[in-house]
């Protein structure tokens, strides 16, 4: 059994001193709700005076030499999309891999191409006929196609410039080339140079119908396609390609060449319009404007947007496996959104034949984006809350009628265009699959995600904006359906814990209602709500209090009503409580044995499983403070992770696995939930030396840290907002102070609770803390 009774390795932090003032700190392992007497030593300064060290991610990491070390490199022709390197920008992207002996395919990809048939026709008993009639569409590729053949070939991302490079040889001729999808120019750019017999190669774009791979798949296409693609030539020798799609808007791509001296270039641009037909003016107008501009420059502002992003935060686990893994991660979240730009849909911008040509919200877009907070990576998350925001309209068309004056809800999938998705309702939506007629959380689950970003960004404009009104509705949709029992309980008719099976008084919804409505009462207070104001404040209450509590046994969790787990379950519909919400947490023994023996159950049968079943059983053992555990399920991913380190299922590429996998990776170094920092809670024993740098936590906290060999050499909290958290350091005996040295006396009067230690800050406070005994470290 990999997780057997554990209790935290993350320390118990039981004294407190008072804010500003070097001092020291005892931590250390006590049973749960004992305090300590305070040790205090006060006859030795650190330094005589002086503000503490600044500690600049930018200056204090060699990024080229840390990340040339994490680089993707294969020694071998890639030969499908799952082994290709990959290029992106959060909208536009490419694979390049081997097609066949003299032919190198070069994707060409667009996430804002969709198709944008009227929701009001949907078919509601076609199951996902938004997917059918809303979804992603193919646009075609490039090829590189060689007067010899292939003999053998390298490829590497490299991620510090973030670009793809290879070199392709024949028996008398060798090929390199470089590309990018560019930064901040909606560009793809390859430069190659040809010798030899490979002196010919050209490029050659391949054309297709703007098809839907789901409806291919399942033959199910459209009874009036849309027509074939348009070619043309501009004067100025530019290809065009143009797909006019039959409900209004346009995919278009534009491409050229430069060739000198065996040197070729290439531009192209593809572009997505709706409902205008514009997508092919902005394409040649993108070309146009590349090619014309300072080559060098163009491809240094390139470089320079990617310099300035990585450095937004720093972790390293020692690992050469998962450092190089974490770090694509990195990279990959970049390249497959921006800020304010597209949801990291099922594909991202690499779209292949696949049945998952969409956003899917009853798990993966959730996971896709779960990583962005903690890695202060704002510009990577943004985009779920957005176009939320932009969508409000739609949400509440997703609903029946009947509920539209004060419900929205999000369906199972939906375009990433416009977020209409048909939702299920409790008791089951007429006409609609049984199962997806009844999923009912997924916009409650998405509005959580919207809340990790007003949480670590303390932005009121997401509050007020999105997360309030919008959590009211989601919560409101749920009150059309409750009925009360005689002792005033209120119970959900069937709904569908997802990938298990419909039940009454489902824990996938409970939990989420459960936190929804406690959540609005959270924020009416912050928004200093009366009853006059916001009549809804009584009914939040009501359910806060009176909402059916989840049914548990020996095994655990149920999932719902009388409902148990027996078999594999690669979901965690049941567990959503531990995580992500958290609002089942290990402080208390009873919760602590029901987290340990709802994840042993559920871990337990060994079949039914899937990639991110493994990162959530990581995250929850973190949460318990068991890293080796954590470590160990994390461990149980590579096998489904592709040589790209992107991740499958049934042979068809899907997104948020192993962005999930670099989240469970963060949760070992930093937790952050109900106003607590947890600051290296689960690391495991086989990482002894680990750092990480500017990670953020729930109110504007960025936290930065030092292991080696096992002991904590520093922690830096940086306040961005002021306010008070609780932090949990490690074992150890510390010594720290607030903004600037020397040490002085202090008293300890601020006990927050059991094993916390309370920081009062403001904006711009800065808190040290480092073993006592030691130098001032050095915060590198």
């Amino acid at each position: 059994m990999i997780l057997s009774t554990v209790r935290r390795r993350f320390s118990k932090l039981i004294a407190l001193a008072p804010w500003g003032l070097a001092s020291l700190v005892w931590l250390g392992s006590v049973p749960s709700g004992v305090a300590q007497t305070v040790q205090v030593e006060t006859s030795e300064q650190v330094s005589d005076s002086g503000a503490i060290p600044t500690y600049e991610l930018a200056e204090s990491i060699d990024w080229p030499t840390f990340l040339d070390a994490c680089d993707l490199r294969r020694d071998t022709m890639p030969r499908a999309w799952d082994e290709a390197p990959f290029t992106g920008n959060g909208e536009q992207g490419t694979l390049v891999y081997q097609l066949d002996n003299q032919t190198i395919r070069f994707d060409v990809g667009c996430s804002a191409a969709h198709d944008h048939r009227p929701w009001q026709e949907d078919d509601l008993s076609e199951k996902h006929v938004e997917v059918l009639n809303r979804g992603r569409h193919f646009i075609g590729h490039l090829e590189l196609r060689l007067p010899a053949d292939i003999t053998s070939g390298t490829t590497r991302i490299e991620l510090w410039n973030a670009q793809a490079t290879g070199t392709i040889r024949s028996e008398n001729g060798i090929v390199t080339w470089t590309a990018i999808t560019h930064a901040t120019e909606p560009v793809i750019h390859c430069e190659l140079q040809a010798d030899g017999a490979l002196t010919d190669a050209e490029f050659v774009y391949v054309a297709r119908p703007p098809k839907n791979p789901r409806a291919v798949r399942g033959k199910s296409e459209r009874a009036e396609p849309h027509p074939d693609p348009v070619i043309s030539k501009t004067d100025d020798g530019i290809e065009l390609v143009v797909q006019n799609l039959i409900a209004g808007g346009q995919t278009a791509v534009a491409w050229t060449t430069r060739r000198e001296a065996g040197r070729t270039r290439l531009w192209l641009s593809v572009q997505h319009s709706f409902p205008d037909g514009n997508a092919s003016e902005r394409v040649v107008d993108a070309v146009r404007t590349a090619v014309a501009a300072d080559h060098e420059s163009w491809i240094n502002q390139h470089r320079t947007w990617w310099h300035n992003y990585y450095p937004q935060s720093f972790l390293s686990t020692g690992s050469e496996f998962w450092n190089s893994f974490y770090w694509i991660q990195q990279y990959k979240l970049a390249c497959a959104t921006r800020d304010k730009g597209w949801i990291i849909d099922n594909q991202g911008p690499w779209l292949q034949p696949t049945a998952w040509n969409a956003t899917w919200w009853n798990l993966n877009a959730q996971l896709s984006h779960e990583g962005g907070y903690t890695a202060n990576r704002r510009g990577t998350v943004s985009a779920l809350r957005q176009k939320l925001h932009e969508n409000q309209e739609h949400l509440i068309q997703n609903v029946a009628e009947p509920y539209r004056h004060d419900s929205a809800g999000l369906g199972r999938t939906s375009s990433g265009w416009d977020l209409v998705g048909h939702v299920g309702q409790p008791g089951g939506r007429p006409k609609m699959d049984p199962r997806i007629g009844a999923e009912c959380a997924n916009l409650l689950w998405a509005l959580h995600n919207v809340d990790l970003e007003y949480r670590y960004w303390c932005d009121e404009s997401i509050r007020d904006q999105t997360l309030f009104p919008l959590l009211k509705r989601a919560v409101n949709y749920y009150r059309h359906f409750l009925t009360r029992d005689e002792n005033g309980v209120w119970h959900l008719p069937k709904t569908y814990s997802p990938e298990y099976r419909l039940a009454e008084d489902c824990t996938y919804d409970l939990d989420f209602l459960r936190w929804g409505s406690q959540r609005l009462l959270e924020l009416a207070e912050e928004k200093g709500l009366s009853e006059d104001q916001e009549p809804l404040l009584p009914v939040w209450r009501d359910l806060a209090d009176n909402l059916v509590q989840v049914q548990t046994n020996e095994t655990g969790r149920a999932i719902g009503r009388d409902v148990w787990l027996t078999g594999g379950h690669r979901h965690w519909s049941h567990l959503m409580a531990i995580y992500p919400l958290r609002t089942i947490t290990p402080e208390s023994e009873e919760d602590r044995e029901l987290i340990e023996r709802s994840l042993q159950h559920w871990r337990s049968f060994g079949r039914g499983i899937a990639g991110y079943s493994y990162t959530a059983s990581s995250c929850m053992a973190s949460l318990l403070g068991d890293g080796d555990s954590a470590l160990e399920f994390l461990e149980q991913l590579r096998p489904y992770l592709r040589p790209n380190t992107f991740y499958s299922e049934i042979g068809l590429p899907v997104m948020e696995t192993p962005l999930h996998g670099a989240t469970a990776i963060q949760e070992m170094m930093l937790q952050s939930h109900h106003g607590r920092l947890a600051i290296f809670p689960a690391v495991p024993s086989a990482w002894p030396s680990v750092q990480f740098g500017h990670l953020r936590g729930e109110g504007g906290y960025l936290v930065s840290g030092r292991m080696e060999d096992g002991k904590c050499r520093w922690v830096l909290i940086e306040s961005t907002q002021g306010g008070s958290v609780d932090i949990a350091l490690p074992e150890g005996t510390y010594q720290w102070c607030k903004n600037e040295l020397p040490a002085k006396e202090f008293s300890a009067d601020k006990l927050s609770k059991a094993n916390t230690m309370k920081l009062e800050s403001a904006k711009g406070d800065r808190y040290l803390f480092w073993p006592v005994g030691e130098p001032l470290p050095e915060l590198r």
